[in-house]
């Protein structure tokens, strides 16, 4: 570019000064009246123009032809018809959906540029067929003779841009809870009760989905703690916590359930996002597990899955680890997709639209539009440890051994010390943590609880994470000897998770004493995938007694394939 020229001569075709494509892109941006929402191009500019007297009206609408955009008197009546068809609102057409199979085609590989493509085809079809008629080879030819240039070096800022959130009111057939509408603060017993309510309203038939997503926050937010005013209030809300766990797993067992976490979750009320995987993140979203007060969705930590052993310790016991998506969605494989916040709102609404696709199909089409709306989240900082988490790491989700003479304190207290003889900045940075009694005692207790959870079912990791937070807050771990103790206490002791969710805390420990010392921890709530007879043995392990289950493990499995 000419250093004497006012002239944008960078991009090939652009005559307008840097002023003018300022002052249109002000235009373009400009927030209209009501009385103006709807108003033709014409009465836009006039309007524009009293604000901004200098601006060259018709220099303008030669940019807006530029642009795409023009006034409805200077369509053709074959563009005008494009101009209806592109600004027909399909998210709320009856019977729109069932065209969606069309689109998310079982077996068919989720790319971006084909089911885009599939789209179009399918709403050319369903308009065709029951609005006006409309021939797509020759709307597709127009759409690609007529394609804007990309001669605006501002355009990267408002193209395809909505900021806000997504049209989340019209879709018939997902039950969409705002997180907005039921939280205000942290999160309550009470509101998350009203949450429950919710979740087993989109039980209804008439929901192929549940998607969950928060609008209107100005602080980045998407899950708040769990209220912590008092001890009681703190165990009230992690009771009605466990049961929104317990609904939104059961729900996600019969249609797909989507979280859309545009914000920060805070480490208490993780368990609520770690119910399904189909989660939708951006950069706003992230968590820091370590600064929890007690451990918190143990169950879903210690089943990482394919993640590097002991990749849940050193999260859980890093003094100042912050999960990002690149964490959720890479190592810990916890997500389903990334956008960009510019595009969130835009991207919400088309797997909202997928979400409407009749079942079977619902999931798989869910699914395909996560994969094409996702971006690259960015490198993850926990596959670049990954050879350090193996050393050192790994050792302390080993199993202790049953005689006790190694604890996880005694584990803890080798990593301090192998790290410490590294002389790394990294190590040492990462142990600042040993400085302090109290906090060594509480990643003592999470590598316990992880230790235990591994061996445990759900509804059984459910009550170790309810009880274990309430003999903290009580400050029992002060008075147990180790960490294994406090655990193993609580797993042959404490109440069944069925107890944990259906009473108060008075009949709990009233029944806590009538129990005998070597009962095992029930289960007596649904759990969606559990083995049918490991439930059947939680219940009454005394008629299994004459079963010899170590000889059975040693069996070989039947190959029915012969």
């Amino acid at each position: 570019m000419d250093s004497n020229s006012s002239q944008i001569s960078q991009v090939q075709g652009c005559d307008f000064t840097t002023e003018e494509l300022q002052q249109f892109h002000r235009y373009y941006k400009y927030d209209w009246p009501e009385s103006l929402a709807n108003s033709s191009l014409v009465s836009k500019i006039d309007h524009f123009s009293t604000q901004e007297p200098s601006v060259d009206t018709e220099r303008l609408r030669r940019w807006l032809r530029t642009m795409g955009i023009q006034d409805e008197s200077e369509l053709t009546p074959e563009q005008q018809l494009y101009s209806r068809f592109e600004a027909f609102d399909f998210t709320t057409a009856p019977g729109f959906n069932e065209f969606l199979t069309k689109v998310y085609m079982p077996g068919t590989q989720a790319n971006k540029h084909d089911i885009e493509e599939r789209m179009e085809r399918a709403k050319a079809e369903y308009y065709n067929s029951r609005v006006e008629k409309i021939d797509y080879d020759r709307y597709s030819k127009h759409k690609e003779e007529t394609k804007p240039k990309p001669v605006c070096p501002y355009q990267h800022l408002w193209e395809k841009e909505k900021q806000g959130t997504a049209n989340n009111s019209q879709f018939e057939h997902v039950k969409i809870i705002d997180l907005a509408d039921h939280v205000d603060g942290k999160l309550t017993a009470e509101a998350l009760e009203n949450l429950n309510q919710a979740v087993e309203d989109a039980a209804d038939p008439q929901y192929y989905a549940l998607a969950i997503m928060r609008t209107q926050t100005d602080d980045a937010v998407f899950l708040p703690a769990l209220d912590n005013k008092t001890s009681e209030s703190s165990l009230a809300a992690l009771r009605a916590c466990l049961r929104l766990e317990i609904a939104l797993r059961r729900l996600n067992a019969d249609k797909p359930v989507i979280m859309f976490a545009n914000g920060a979750v805070d480490p208490t009320s993780l368990g609520i996002i770690h119910a399904t995987t189909e989660t939708v993140l951006s950069e706003n979203f992230c968590v820091e597990p370590s600064t929890a007060q007690f451990p918190t969705s143990i169950y879903s930590w210690a089943h990482l899955g394919n993640a590097t052993p002991g990749t849940a310790e050193y999260i859980l016991c890093h003094p100042a680890m912050t999960i990002r998506g690149s964490e959720w969605q890479g190592a810990l494989e916890l997500g389903r997709g990334f956008v960009g916040h510019r595009k969130f709102a835009d991207a919400a609404e088309r797997i909202l639209l997928a979400a409407s696709c009749p079942p079977p199909q619902t999931r798989n089409a869910l699914r395909q539009a996560c994969l094409v709306e996702s971006a690259y989240p960015g490198p993850c900082k926990i596959t670049v440890w990954k050879n350090e988490i193996t050393q050192y790491f790994a050792p302390l989700a080993q199993e202790t051994d049953k005689n006790g003479s190694v604890t996880s304190l005694d584990k803890l207290n080798k990593l301090v010390k192998d790290l410490g003889a590294l002389g790394k900045p990294w190590a040492e940075k990462y142990i600042a943590f040993a400085d302090s009694a109290d906090q060594m005692k509480k990643r003592a207790v999470w590598i316990a609880a992880l230790e235990a959870a591994r061996k445990l079912e759900y509804s059984q990791a459910l009550a170790l994470e309810y009880s274990l937070a309430k003999a903290i807050l009580a400050g029992e771990c002060e008075t147990a000897e180790t960490a294994q103790e406090l655990v193993g206490r609580i797993v042959s002791k404490g109440p069944s998770i069925a107890d944990i969710i259906s009473i108060n805390e008075a009949e709990m420990e009233s029944r806590n004493e009538n129990k005998a010392e070597t009962q095992p921890n029930a289960l007596q709530v649904e759990i969606p995938g559990e083995c049918p007879f490991a439930k059947m043995y939680r219940k009454n392990p005394q008629q299994f007694q004459h079963i010899d289950l170590k000889s059975i493990s040693n069996h070989k499995p039947l190959n029915l394939d012969k």
